[in-house]
């Protein structure tokens, strides 16, 4: 049977219709729903961890991976348009973060249910995003320096051409969602956020991800952890821990 555009969103997730909190958490560049999955084994009965897989990674290898903010969120929010009517929350990391945050206020503007709470990790505030230089369009060399500085891909990845050759144009499209990505001043969203940040990060320093407090009117909290800008990867325990007291 042919699967549906959603399903294929939500491939590794069956998305609770009990009394769990759906979380939806949306990949950073380069990467796919699978990074997600190990975090099942620390999430507690109330939450139900739904990993999001946009087209052009793992088993949606083959499609065509979106290069723009736009339909990047246009096709996340339509995948989960038929799963809102339930208590949910948006996680992403990085690229993740900031398409979390499109995708709340196309939601709004489509009058559809708002999660509860918006998690936010190794991304800058929407504000202060052109403050970080695009490398999409860099020449493969500087392109694959610049993603060792982020630290997301294993050393036999970037060791191997006939895997860059496959990746390379992947990584550019996810590059370009952000590389590309304008600003839009709106008010702030009435629904709590949290930002999670990495200490160490040179990138996505501290004090940028301390700016998404301006996007909400409710509640902010920030999180800080040891760590660059993969932090996550070292403390998903103590991040989805920290999920589940926010839901509470």
């Amino acid at each position: 049977m042919k699967r549906t555009d959603s399903e294929r969103w939500l491939a590794y997730t069956n998305v609770a219709a009990d009394h769990r909190t759906n979380v939806f958490c949306f990949p950073f560049a380069g990467g796919g729903a699978s990074f997600y999955r190990a975090w099942s084994q620390f999430t507690p009965p109330r939450i139900a961890l739904c990993p999001l897989q946009p087209p052009g990674r793992e088993e949606r290898f083959v499609e065509t991976p979106f290069d723009s903010m736009a339909s990047l969120v246009l096709g996340a929010a339509d995948a989960l348009a038929p799963h809102l009517s339930r208590p949910y929350a948006l996680f992403g990391h990085s690229m993740g973060a900031l398409a979390c945050f499109e995708i709340v206020h196309l939601l709004a503007a489509r009058g559809a249910p708002l999660p509860v709470h918006l998690f936010v990790s190794g991304a800058p505030a929407p504000q202060l995003a052109s403050l970080i230089p695009p490398v999409y369009d860099l020449p493969q060399e500087e392109l694959l320096q610049e993603v060792q500085r982020y630290g997301g891909l294993p050393d036999e990845v970037l060791r191997s051409p006939e895997l860059l050759d496959l990746l390379i144009p992947r990584l550019r499209a996810d590059f370009a969602v952000t590389g590309t990505y304008r600003y839009a001043s709106r008010p702030p969203l009435h629904l709590p956020i949290t930002a999670f940040t990495g200490q160490d990060d040179q990138i996505v320093t501290p004090s940028m991800v301390d700016g998404w407090r301006e996007q909400t009117s409710s509640a902010f909290r920030l999180e800080l952890f040891d760590g660059g800008h993969f932090f996550l990867a070292r403390h998903a325990r103590e991040i989805v821990l920290k999920l589940a007291h926010a839901l509470a």
